[in-house]
């Protein structure tokens, strides 16, 4: 990867006097600021999942401590005193695909904005990138949160993918409705097994597994430009490290075809202890060639007993699907999923950034 120069016509812009702004290390941050971070995200939180439990200082440890070595994240904050109200990230992630895209993370604590504390953030993160050879930044924002779509637009972001948080309420859910997935897939799909697998995936496994992940390079996405990802079994197993170093739980449904072994689909559940009543449902895909047969129900309902087994404190599954995602968007709602927010994920051009942050455009919101 080339490496540019920061861009000679950006200058640093001061933040508002009492304030300090400062770069970290994610990987070293000392617990006083983890501290005073996990104060902040939780802040950030509440405002986003009003209902959501909050995060501990050792959960925000964990996660910032233990990121994969292929992922370097350029960080600052923002202080009054000691206290955070502004936090600023850059993920610049060296896979061979992507290259070209960082993602980007940036919050401001409400009574704080509109003092130019976001834009001097969003300076450190467009020169960051720029720097790594990025030309597009990748962010998101909430429905809950008007301002950062409001920011966005400013910049002249455009969306990319718009996506809905569902929630589904597990004291609603109709366990004769799991068993009736669970039959009438064992029933239609009679040349496949359903497995559950608690925690890391088996090693004989990891391999094949890797490979069933590149059914989820399917999905919508909108107008994002991004390229089909794929990781090494070195990466991979990095990114389950950090997903275990950070103490969370996690429940694989995977459909194996009974002829050769072969993986065809898998679902994912996870949660963690300190948080117990909400559980995350992550990704659920299934091979070309295995779909029609009913697997993707029969997959998320062997998976989400046994997850409400585990996990008996679990009250909200909460889990993102695109608008463009009919499919599963039709299986999530069968099963009870309601409409708890919304997303979108916005680009942001790098050189439309340094155009902005140099006064050099003007966009209406």
């Amino acid at each position: 990867m080339t490496r540019n120069a920061p861009h000679p016509a950006v200058t640093d812009r001061p933040v508002p006097a009492g304030l300090d702004l400062e770069p970290y290390d994610p990987r070293t941050a000392p617990d006083s600021l983890i501290e005073a971070l996990t104060v902040f995200e939780n802040i950030q939180l509440h405002e986003r999942q009003p209902d959501n439990p909050p995060l501990a200082p050792s959960q925000v440890a964990a996660s910032l401590r233990h990121l994969p070595a292929f992922v370097e994240v350029p960080a600052w904050v923002v202080r009054d005193g000691e206290r955070v109200i502004a936090d600023a990230t850059v993920a610049l992630v060296r896979l061979d695909q992507n290259r070209h895209m960082a993602q980007v993370k940036l919050g401001v604590l409400a009574t704080y904005r509109r003092q130019g504390i976001g834009r001097a953030l969003l300076e450190k993160v467009v020169d960051a990138a720029h720097a790594d050879g990025r030309t597009m930044l990748m962010v998101s924002s909430n429905s809950r949160v008007p301002a950062g779509e409001t920011a966005l637009r400013q910049t002249g972001a455009k969306p990319g993918l718009a996506a809905q948080v569902n929630q589904l309420d597990v004291h609603e859910l109709d366990p004769s409705l799991l068993q009736r997935w669970i039959t009438q897939g064992q029933e239609r799909a009679a040349g496949y097994n359903i497995e559950v697998w608690e925690g890391a995936v088996p090693e004989e496994d990891v391999t094949a597994f890797l490979e069933l992940t590149q059914v989820m390079n399917d999905q919508p996405l909108g107008e994002l430009e991004v390229e089909d990802t794929r990781l090494t079994v070195e990466q991979f197993l990095a990114a389950e490290a950090h997903f275990h170093a950070s103490g969370r739980q996690r429940v694989l449904g995977v459909a194996r075809r009974t002829s050769d072994a072969g993986l065809v689909g898998f679902t994912e559940l996870s949660w963690h202890p300190g948080r117990p009543s909400i559980l995350a449902q992550g990704a659920t895909g299934v091979v070309h060639q295995a779909r029609g047969l009913g697997l993707g129900r029969w997959l998320k309902a062997v998976a989400l007993q046994r997850a409400l087994a585990l996990n008996g404190d679990a009250r909200f599954v909460r889990t993102e699907n695109a608008d463009a995602n009919a499919a599963m968007r039709l299986i999530n709602e069968e099963l009870g999923f309601r409409p708890y927010s919304a997303t979108t994920l916005w680009q942001l051009e790098v050189s439309q950034a340094q155009a902005y942050l140099q006064g050099m455009v003007n966009i209406t919101v």
